[in-house]
C-alpha cells in the first residue's frame, strides 16, 4: 500500500520528502542507478532551491569522475552495480525493465519516457503507476539477489556493505586475502606499481597489456 501526499510546489514537495526520511530513519536506501540519476537529480534541484541534501538527511556524493553517493547515517545501495558484476546479463539488458523480466520473472509497467510530461499533465494516475512498478521492482530485486549475498559477504571482507557492492571482484578478492593474512600474521607486498613509461629494444611502448 503506498500513501500519496501532494505538495503545492517544488520546494515543498522535497522538503516533504527529507521530513518523511527523516521521521522514518531508514537504515538502507536502495536504488537502481541512484548514483548517476537519483541522486543527483534530488541534490541538484534542492540546491536551486537553497536546500543541502547533506544537511538535510545526511547524504553527500564522494568522488570526481565516478561519483558515488554515500549516507551518515544510512548506507545507498545501487542495484546496478549488483546488476553489472554479478548478474551475468548481456549488454543491452541491464536496464531496469529487463533485469525484472530476467530476475524476478514478471513484466513491469512501461512508459514511453516522451509521454511522462504529457501523462504528468492529464494522466497522473497512470504515470504514479509507472513509478510505483519502478520502485516495487527495486525493493524485490535488492531484497530477493542483493541484501543478504551482499551481508553474507561483508562477514568474511572488512568493509561495509556499499563498497562490497560497488567494488569489482579482484578488489574484493584482495580485501579478503589481506584479511586472511592479517589472521594468519603473514606480512604481505605492497601491491606492484608498473612504470609509466615502458620500453622495448630501446623504444617507446605506447600501449601494451
Amino acid at each position: 500500500m503506498f500513501t500519496v501526499f501532494n505538495e503545492p510546489d517544488e520546494r515543498s514537495l522535497l522538503m516533504k520528502f527529507f521530513d518523511h526520511i527523516v521521521e522514518t530513519k531508514p537504515a538502507i536506501f536502495t536504488s537502481f542507478n541512484g548514483d548517476s540519476f537519483d541522486w543527483p537529480f534530488i541534490q541538484g534541484r534542492a540546491e536551486q532551491h537553497g536546500i543541502k541534501l547533506e544537511e538535510q538527511i545526511g547524504i553527500f556524493s564522494t568522488g570526481m569522475i565516478n561519483v558515488e553517493f554515500s549516507g551518515r547515517f544510512a548506507m545507498h545501495m545501487d542495484c546496478l552495480y549488483w546488476v553489472n558484476r554479478d548478474a551475468y546479463l548481456p549488454q543491452g539488458s541491464r536496464g531496469l525493465k529487463m533485469v525484472t523480466k530476467a530476475k524476478l520473472g514478471y513484466e513491469p509497467a512501461e512508459l514511453d519516457y516522451e509521454l511522462m510530461v504529457e501523462y504528468a499533465e492529464t494522466r497522473a494516475q497512470e504515470l504514479a503507476e509507472y513509478s510505483v512498478s519502478d520502485a516495487v521492482a527495486t525493493y524485490f530485486l535488492y531484497m530477493k539477489m542483493i541484501h543478504d549475498f551482499i551481508f553474507a559477504l561483508c562477514t568474511i571482507i572488512p568493509t561495509y556493505p556499499d563498497e562490497v557492492l560497488r567494488r569489482g571482484s579482484g578488489v574484493l578478492c584482495e580485501l579478503l586475502l589481506m584479511a586472511q593474512a592479517f589472521r594468519g600474521n603473514i606480512i604481505f607486498p605492497n601491491k606492484q606499481v608498473e612504470d609509466k613509461e615502458r620500453y622495448h629494444n630501446g623504444k617507446l611502448i605506447e600501449s601494451d597489456t
